[in-house]
């Protein structure tokens, strides 16, 4: 039996690649799956020796992906993300480094009654003839009425929040802390925390209910490991 947090890396390793894979879409694409990435995990990328070093944050270098990748095609890609940033802030960043705040639009989905509302990402990026690094950490995404979260965790828990928004909040204080991720709700006119689960102890965060393809029948009667498993291969269920 895969253990969850193999299965996991296995999944981040598969989406990364699929990512880089060449496509018709070019750079355009490349970049449009890295952003869209953000709603499953928290990236930090850095280009050496014609490869690109993908890692989560909070992960080891050991742990790295190295996709070979030509220098040109990522500073194109990284040209591409500031461009992004400046069309959505004018002049909010230079061709050569920066940092800001993007929204991604969710995947369409085939299920009208599904609602997953666009998620904002912050990005940081240098791109100089010597340093080509990317970081994108999940920012925002809210939910109007309110929505149920499921937050599955490294030590194979599983922890439902209702709540109407979810915010990544970094650790100013502590350079080495990769921050966490807030569920908040709304009260008396503003915001209260009403959960914060820190990124290091995070595998995925998820709208609603871990769902079941459909067909399957025997959802009472599979493992809480194999529905996480489900989970995390759905490339809709993120937030």
């Amino acid at each position: 039996m895969i253990h969850p947090s193999e299965f996991s890396s296995r999944v981040f390793a598969d989406r990364v690649r699929m990512a880089f894979h060449p496509s018709p879409r070019g750079v355009v694409g490349l970049v449009d799956d890295l952003l869209d990435l953000c709603r499953f995990y928290q990236l930090r990328i850095n280009f050496r020796d014609s490869h690109c070093a993908v890692r989560r944050l909070g992960a080891e270098d050991h742990e790295s992906l190295n996709i070979p990748v030509p220098k040109s095609v990522f500073r194109a890609a990284l040209a591409r993300v500031a461009a992004i940033c400046n069309e959505q802030r004018p002049q909010s960043v230079t061709p050569y480094r920066g940092d800001g705040d993007i929204v991604v639009l969710p995947p369409v989905s085939q299920d009208s009654l599904k609602r997953v509302p666009p998620s904002t990402c912050h990005v940081s990026f240098s791109n100089t003839p010597s340093d080509q690094q990317l970081e994108i950490r999940f920012s925002r995404s809210s939910f109007g009425d309110g929505n149920r979260f499921t937050v599955l965790l490294r030590d194979n828990r599983t922890v439902a929040v209702f709540g109407h928004s979810l915010k990544y909040i970094q650790n100013a204080s502590n350079s080495t802390d990769y921050g966490s991720y807030g569920i908040l709700s709304h009260a008396d006119g503003g915001e209260v925390m009403v959960a914060l689960f820190p990124v290091s102890e995070v595998i995925g965060v998820f709208n609603g209910d871990i769902r079941e393809p459909e067909g399957i029948t025997e959802k009472r009667n599979e493992s809480r490991d194999t529905q996480r498993q489900r989970a995390l291969e759905d490339p809709d269920q993120g937030i």
